[in-house]
């Protein structure tokens, strides 16, 4: 487990370097860069938590409040791009 997650972050930090992608939320203090495009995460089952302690909830496209877009761009990864960010704050 600890090496898929070190694996993630791995991709996600090269990713987020070489390919274009959305900003999340788009305007504010913090946001995060979300690959989804590019990586596919559906065969992770387990949970991941980046970006622990922070809390600024955002609406996924399907109506899910998520802690923060760290969380969001992970089950966004997850789904293959099927969640997205929808708005700030929770839904």
């Amino acid at each position: 487990m600890i090496y898929q997650i070190l694996d993630f972050v791995t991709i996600f930090s090269y990713v987020s370097v070489s390919v274009r992608q959305e900003w999340w939320p788009p305007y504010g203090d913090f946001k995060v860069k979300c690959p989804y495009k590019k990586v596919d995460l559906s065969w992770f089952k387990g949970t991941l938590k980046p970006c622990r302690g922070i809390y600024h909830p955002v609406c996924g496209t399907d109506l899910v409040t998520y802690e923060n877009p760290c969380i969001l761009c992970v089950e966004s990864l997850k789904s293959s791009g099927k969640i997205k960010f929808l708005r700030d704050g929770a839904c």
